[in-house]
Protein backbone atom coordinates (compact mmCIF):
# COMPACT_ATOMS: atom_id res chain seq x y z
CA UNK A 1 0.00 0.00 0.00
CA UNK A 2 2.81 2.42 0.91
CA UNK A 3 4.49 1.78 -2.42
CA UNK A 4 1.24 2.58 -4.25
CA UNK A 5 0.82 5.83 -2.31
CA UNK A 6 4.42 6.77 -3.03
CA UNK A 7 3.90 6.03 -6.71
CA UNK A 8 0.77 8.21 -6.83
CA UNK A 9 2.52 11.06 -5.01
CA UNK A 10 5.50 10.68 -7.31
CA UNK A 11 3.26 10.89 -10.36
CA UNK A 12 1.54 13.98 -8.94
CA UNK A 13 4.88 15.72 -8.27
CA UNK A 14 6.07 14.74 -11.75
CA UNK A 15 2.95 16.28 -13.28
CA UNK A 16 3.42 19.51 -11.33
CA UNK A 17 7.14 19.81 -12.09
CA UNK A 18 6.56 18.86 -15.70
CA UNK A 19 3.78 21.41 -15.91
CA UNK A 20 6.00 24.21 -14.57
CA UNK A 21 8.76 23.36 -17.04
CA UNK A 22 6.24 23.10 -19.88
CA UNK A 23 4.74 26.45 -18.93
CA UNK A 24 8.07 28.19 -19.43
CA UNK A 25 8.87 26.20 -22.56
CA UNK A 26 5.47 26.60 -24.22
CA UNK A 27 4.52 30.10 -23.13
CA UNK A 28 2.47 31.98 -25.71
CA UNK A 29 2.72 35.73 -25.06
CA UNK A 30 -0.11 37.78 -26.54
CA UNK A 31 1.07 40.82 -28.48
CA UNK A 32 -1.65 43.47 -28.42
CA UNK A 33 -0.28 45.16 -31.53
CA UNK A 34 -0.16 41.90 -33.49
CA UNK A 35 -3.89 41.56 -34.03
CA UNK A 36 -6.35 44.25 -35.01
CA UNK A 37 -9.67 43.93 -33.19
CA UNK A 38 -12.63 46.03 -34.29
CA UNK A 39 -14.27 47.50 -31.18
CA UNK A 40 -17.25 49.82 -31.18
CA UNK A 41 -16.35 53.36 -30.19
CA UNK A 42 -19.77 53.93 -28.67
CA UNK A 43 -20.04 53.69 -24.92
CA UNK A 44 -22.37 51.02 -23.60
CA UNK A 45 -25.66 52.80 -23.13
CA UNK A 46 -27.01 52.78 -19.60
CA UNK A 47 -30.69 53.12 -20.34
CA UNK A 48 -33.14 54.58 -17.83
CA UNK A 49 -35.68 52.08 -19.14
CA UNK A 50 -33.57 49.00 -18.31
CA UNK A 51 -35.82 46.22 -17.02
CA UNK A 52 -35.97 45.62 -13.27
CA UNK A 53 -33.30 42.97 -12.72
CA UNK A 54 -31.79 41.13 -9.78
CA UNK A 55 -28.41 39.41 -10.17
CA UNK A 56 -26.75 36.93 -7.83
CA UNK A 57 -23.81 34.54 -8.08
CA UNK A 58 -24.41 31.14 -6.47
CA UNK A 59 -21.05 29.58 -5.64
CA UNK A 60 -21.45 25.80 -5.64
CA UNK A 61 -17.78 24.88 -5.15
CA UNK A 62 -14.34 26.41 -4.84
CA UNK A 63 -10.68 25.49 -4.54
CA UNK A 64 -7.42 27.32 -3.91
CA UNK A 65 -4.87 27.33 -6.72
CA UNK A 66 -1.52 28.94 -7.51
CA UNK A 67 -2.09 32.17 -9.39
CA UNK A 68 0.21 30.94 -12.18
CA UNK A 69 -2.41 28.34 -13.15
CA UNK A 70 -4.90 31.11 -13.93
CA UNK A 71 -2.70 33.15 -16.25
CA UNK A 72 0.80 33.15 -17.69
CA UNK A 73 3.00 35.44 -15.64
CA UNK A 74 1.11 34.77 -12.42
CA UNK A 75 2.86 33.86 -9.18
CA UNK A 76 3.54 30.24 -8.20
CA UNK A 77 3.56 31.17 -4.51
CA UNK A 78 0.41 33.32 -4.38
CA UNK A 79 -2.86 31.43 -3.96
CA UNK A 80 -6.13 32.42 -5.60
CA UNK A 81 -9.65 31.11 -5.08
CA UNK A 82 -11.26 29.41 -8.06
CA UNK A 83 -15.05 29.42 -8.00
CA UNK A 84 -17.60 27.17 -9.72
CA UNK A 85 -20.80 29.16 -9.88
CA UNK A 86 -24.23 29.63 -11.38
CA UNK A 87 -25.28 33.17 -12.28
CA UNK A 88 -28.90 34.01 -11.44
CA UNK A 89 -30.79 36.76 -13.26
CA UNK A 90 -34.33 37.57 -12.12
CA UNK A 91 -36.19 39.38 -14.91
CA UNK A 92 -39.90 40.28 -15.12
CA UNK A 93 -40.23 37.64 -17.85
CA UNK A 94 -38.37 34.81 -16.14
CA UNK A 95 -35.48 33.47 -14.05
CA UNK A 96 -32.30 32.85 -16.03
CA UNK A 97 -29.49 30.64 -14.73
CA UNK A 98 -26.19 31.06 -16.59
CA UNK A 99 -24.23 27.82 -16.00
CA UNK A 100 -25.01 25.41 -13.18
CA UNK A 101 -21.75 25.05 -11.28
CA UNK A 102 -21.13 21.64 -9.71
CA UNK A 103 -24.19 19.44 -9.21
CA UNK A 104 -25.17 16.91 -6.57
CA UNK A 105 -23.71 13.98 -8.56
CA UNK A 106 -20.34 15.57 -9.33
CA UNK A 107 -18.30 12.90 -7.51
CA UNK A 108 -19.82 10.09 -9.58
CA UNK A 109 -19.60 12.16 -12.77
CA UNK A 110 -15.95 12.99 -12.13
CA UNK A 111 -15.05 9.28 -12.10
CA UNK A 112 -15.29 9.40 -15.91
CA UNK A 113 -12.60 12.09 -16.14
CA UNK A 114 -9.38 10.69 -17.72
CA UNK A 115 -7.08 9.56 -14.90
CA UNK A 116 -4.19 11.82 -15.90
CA UNK A 117 -6.48 14.85 -15.90
CA UNK A 118 -8.07 14.30 -12.49
CA UNK A 119 -5.17 15.81 -10.48
CA UNK A 120 -5.42 18.95 -12.61
CA UNK A 121 -9.01 19.71 -11.59
CA UNK A 122 -9.48 19.50 -7.80
CA UNK A 123 -12.69 20.85 -6.30
CA UNK A 124 -14.35 21.28 -2.92
CA UNK A 125 -18.13 21.21 -3.09
CA UNK A 126 -20.05 23.81 -1.09
CA UNK A 127 -23.63 23.00 -2.12
CA UNK A 128 -25.31 22.24 -5.47
CA UNK A 129 -27.36 25.08 -6.89
CA UNK A 130 -30.50 22.88 -6.85
CA UNK A 131 -30.50 22.91 -3.04
CA UNK A 132 -28.47 26.07 -2.37
CA UNK A 133 -30.86 28.45 -4.12
CA UNK A 134 -34.47 29.05 -3.16
CA UNK A 135 -35.60 30.13 -6.62
CA UNK A 136 -39.12 31.00 -5.48
CA UNK A 137 -37.80 33.35 -2.80
CA UNK A 138 -35.24 34.91 -5.13
CA UNK A 139 -37.50 35.28 -8.16
CA UNK A 140 -41.13 34.43 -7.24
CA UNK A 141 -43.57 33.33 -9.89
CA UNK A 142 -41.03 33.11 -12.71
CA UNK A 143 -40.12 30.03 -14.74
CA UNK A 144 -36.49 28.90 -14.73
CA UNK A 145 -34.44 28.74 -17.93
CA UNK A 146 -30.77 27.74 -18.19
CA UNK A 147 -28.13 29.10 -20.57
CA UNK A 148 -24.74 27.40 -20.65
CA UNK A 149 -21.50 29.22 -21.38
CA UNK A 150 -20.37 25.79 -22.62
CA UNK A 151 -20.75 22.13 -21.71
CA UNK A 152 -17.52 21.46 -19.81
CA UNK A 153 -17.76 19.39 -16.63
CA UNK A 154 -17.62 22.32 -14.20
CA UNK A 155 -20.37 24.29 -15.97
CA UNK A 156 -22.89 21.57 -16.88
CA UNK A 157 -22.75 19.34 -13.81
CA UNK A 158 -26.09 20.46 -12.38
CA UNK A 159 -28.26 20.18 -15.52
CA UNK A 160 -29.83 16.86 -14.58
CA UNK A 161 -30.55 18.08 -11.02
CA UNK A 162 -33.20 20.44 -12.41
CA UNK A 163 -36.81 19.74 -13.35
CA UNK A 164 -37.11 17.81 -16.63
CA UNK A 165 -39.08 20.57 -18.35
CA UNK A 166 -36.48 23.26 -17.62
CA UNK A 167 -35.34 24.74 -20.97
CA UNK A 168 -31.55 24.43 -21.40
CA UNK A 169 -30.13 26.77 -24.05
CA UNK A 170 -26.88 25.97 -25.84
CA UNK A 171 -25.61 26.45 -29.41
CA UNK A 172 -26.15 23.37 -31.57
CA UNK A 173 -22.42 23.16 -32.32
CA UNK A 174 -21.58 22.97 -28.61
CA UNK A 175 -24.05 20.18 -27.91
CA UNK A 176 -22.77 18.19 -30.89
CA UNK A 177 -19.19 18.75 -29.76
CA UNK A 178 -19.90 17.56 -26.23
CA UNK A 179 -21.58 14.41 -27.49
CA UNK A 180 -18.69 13.76 -29.87
CA UNK A 181 -15.93 14.05 -27.26
CA UNK A 182 -17.94 12.34 -24.48
CA UNK A 183 -15.38 12.08 -21.64
CA UNK A 184 -12.43 13.98 -23.09
CA UNK A 185 -11.48 17.61 -23.75
CA UNK A 186 -13.26 18.79 -20.58
CA UNK A 187 -16.63 17.14 -21.28
CA UNK A 188 -18.35 14.46 -19.16
CA UNK A 189 -21.20 12.90 -21.13
CA UNK A 190 -23.00 11.63 -18.00
CA UNK A 191 -23.86 15.25 -17.15
CA UNK A 192 -26.01 15.78 -20.24
CA UNK A 193 -27.00 12.39 -21.66
CA UNK A 194 -30.49 12.22 -20.15
CA UNK A 195 -33.28 11.94 -22.70
CA UNK A 196 -35.41 14.17 -20.45
CA UNK A 197 -33.32 17.33 -20.93
CA UNK A 198 -35.36 20.05 -22.65
CA UNK A 199 -32.68 21.27 -25.05
CA UNK A 200 -33.19 24.63 -26.75
CA UNK A 201 -30.93 25.90 -29.53
CA UNK A 202 -29.28 29.26 -28.89
CA UNK A 203 -29.29 30.88 -32.33
CA UNK A 204 -27.48 34.19 -32.72
CA UNK A 205 -28.96 36.85 -34.96
CA UNK A 206 -27.02 39.20 -37.25
CA UNK A 207 -27.73 42.03 -34.80
CA UNK A 208 -24.36 43.31 -33.56
CA UNK A 209 -23.58 44.12 -29.94
CA UNK A 210 -20.46 46.22 -29.37
CA UNK A 211 -17.67 44.42 -31.27
CA UNK A 212 -19.66 41.20 -31.62
CA UNK A 213 -21.20 40.76 -35.06
CA UNK A 214 -23.87 38.38 -33.77
CA UNK A 215 -25.91 38.37 -30.59
CA UNK A 216 -29.01 37.01 -28.87
CA UNK A 217 -31.14 39.48 -26.91
CA UNK A 218 -32.52 36.91 -24.47
CA UNK A 219 -35.45 38.87 -23.04
CA UNK A 220 -35.87 41.22 -26.00
CA UNK A 221 -35.05 44.44 -24.12
CA UNK A 222 -31.21 44.54 -24.19
CA UNK A 223 -31.01 43.76 -20.47
CA UNK A 224 -29.40 40.35 -21.05
CA UNK A 225 -27.47 39.86 -24.28
CA UNK A 226 -25.66 36.65 -25.24
CA UNK A 227 -22.72 36.64 -27.65
CA UNK A 228 -20.63 33.85 -29.20
CA UNK A 229 -17.07 33.68 -27.84
CA UNK A 230 -14.74 31.59 -30.00
CA UNK A 231 -11.76 29.51 -28.99
CA UNK A 232 -12.28 27.78 -25.64
CA UNK A 233 -14.90 25.47 -27.16
CA UNK A 234 -16.66 25.59 -30.53
CA UNK A 235 -19.87 26.94 -28.99
CA UNK A 236 -18.80 29.04 -26.01
CA UNK A 237 -21.16 31.86 -25.00
CA UNK A 238 -20.67 35.12 -23.10
CA UNK A 239 -23.39 37.13 -21.34
CA UNK A 240 -23.83 40.89 -20.89
CA UNK A 241 -26.11 41.93 -18.01
CA UNK A 242 -27.26 45.56 -17.85
CA UNK A 243 -28.05 46.71 -14.31
CA UNK A 244 -28.67 50.29 -15.29
CA UNK A 245 -26.83 52.77 -13.07
CA UNK A 246 -25.05 49.85 -11.33
CA UNK A 247 -23.19 49.20 -14.58
CA UNK A 248 -22.88 46.45 -17.18
CA UNK A 249 -21.45 43.05 -16.27
CA UNK A 250 -19.84 40.78 -18.86
CA UNK A 251 -19.66 37.09 -17.91
CA UNK A 252 -16.97 35.65 -20.17
CA UNK A 253 -17.07 31.94 -19.34
CA UNK A 254 -13.66 30.25 -19.64
CA UNK A 255 -12.16 32.54 -22.29
CA UNK A 256 -9.72 33.32 -19.50
CA UNK A 257 -9.71 32.11 -15.90
CA UNK A 258 -8.96 35.51 -14.39
CA UNK A 259 -9.44 39.21 -15.07
CA UNK A 260 -5.65 39.49 -15.46
CA UNK A 261 -5.94 37.26 -18.51
CA UNK A 262 -7.77 40.11 -20.24
CA UNK A 263 -5.87 42.98 -18.61
CA UNK A 264 -2.34 41.84 -19.48
CA UNK A 265 -3.50 40.11 -21.78
CA UNK A 266 -2.38 36.49 -21.21
CA UNK A 267 -3.35 32.87 -21.79
CA UNK A 268 -3.92 30.23 -19.15
CA UNK A 269 -1.10 28.06 -17.78
CA UNK A 270 0.20 26.16 -20.81
CA UNK A 271 -0.54 22.65 -19.48
CA UNK A 272 -4.15 23.56 -18.69
CA UNK A 273 -4.50 25.36 -22.00
CA UNK A 274 -3.43 22.23 -23.85
CA UNK A 275 -6.16 20.22 -22.10
CA UNK A 276 -9.16 22.57 -22.20
CA UNK A 277 -8.76 25.15 -25.00
CA UNK A 278 -9.95 23.95 -28.40
CA UNK A 279 -8.54 26.64 -30.70
CA UNK A 280 -5.85 28.84 -29.18
CA UNK A 281 -5.61 31.18 -32.16
CA UNK A 282 -9.33 31.97 -32.04
CA UNK A 283 -9.15 32.24 -28.26
CA UNK A 284 -6.36 34.80 -28.56
CA UNK A 285 -8.54 36.95 -30.79
CA UNK A 286 -11.32 36.78 -28.19
CA UNK A 287 -8.98 37.70 -25.35
CA UNK A 288 -7.80 40.73 -27.31
CA UNK A 289 -11.38 41.74 -28.10
CA UNK A 290 -12.27 41.85 -24.39
CA UNK A 291 -8.96 43.56 -23.62
CA UNK A 292 -9.97 46.40 -25.95
CA UNK A 293 -13.52 46.53 -24.59
CA UNK A 294 -12.15 46.97 -21.07
CA UNK A 295 -10.04 49.93 -22.18
CA UNK A 296 -12.87 51.68 -24.01
CA UNK A 297 -15.81 51.06 -21.66
CA UNK A 298 -15.21 52.17 -18.09
CA UNK A 299 -18.66 51.06 -16.93
CA UNK A 300 -18.04 47.45 -18.02
CA UNK A 301 -17.18 44.88 -15.32
CA UNK A 302 -15.59 41.67 -16.60
CA UNK A 303 -16.30 38.46 -14.66
CA UNK A 304 -14.52 35.30 -15.84
CA UNK A 305 -16.39 32.20 -14.70
CA UNK A 306 -13.78 30.96 -12.21
CA UNK A 307 -12.23 34.17 -10.90
CA UNK A 308 -13.75 34.31 -7.42
CA UNK A 309 -11.95 37.60 -6.76
CA UNK A 310 -13.94 39.14 -9.62
CA UNK A 311 -17.33 38.23 -8.16
CA UNK A 312 -18.97 41.35 -6.65
CA UNK A 313 -19.03 40.63 -2.90
CA UNK A 314 -22.48 42.17 -2.58
CA UNK A 315 -23.87 39.81 -5.22
CA UNK A 316 -22.77 36.43 -3.88
CA UNK A 317 -25.93 34.43 -3.06
CA UNK A 318 -28.00 35.01 -0.99
CA UNK A 319 -26.90 38.63 -1.51
CA UNK A 320 -27.85 40.24 -4.82
CA UNK A 321 -27.52 43.39 -6.89
CA UNK A 322 -30.50 44.99 -8.59
CA UNK A 323 -31.42 47.90 -10.80
CA UNK A 324 -32.67 50.98 -9.00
Amino acid sequence: MKSIIKAILGLFVLLIVGGVVANYWFQRPIEVASVEILVSEHQIEISKTTAALKMSIAVTASVMSPEAVLFEGGSYTKSRKIGHAAILICHPRGLLMFDTGLGKNIDAQFEDMPSLHKPLFPYEVIEPVSTLVDTEAFCPGRNLEVVLSHLHWDHASGIEDLENDTPVWVPETELANGRHFENTSGYLISQFDSQDINWQTANFSSESHLSYERSLDFFGDQSVVLVPMAGHTVGSVGMFVNLGEKGVFFFTGDTTWSVEGFQRPAHKFSLMRSVVDANVSELEQEILRVHELMKQHQNLTIIPAHDHDAYPVNAIYPEFMETN
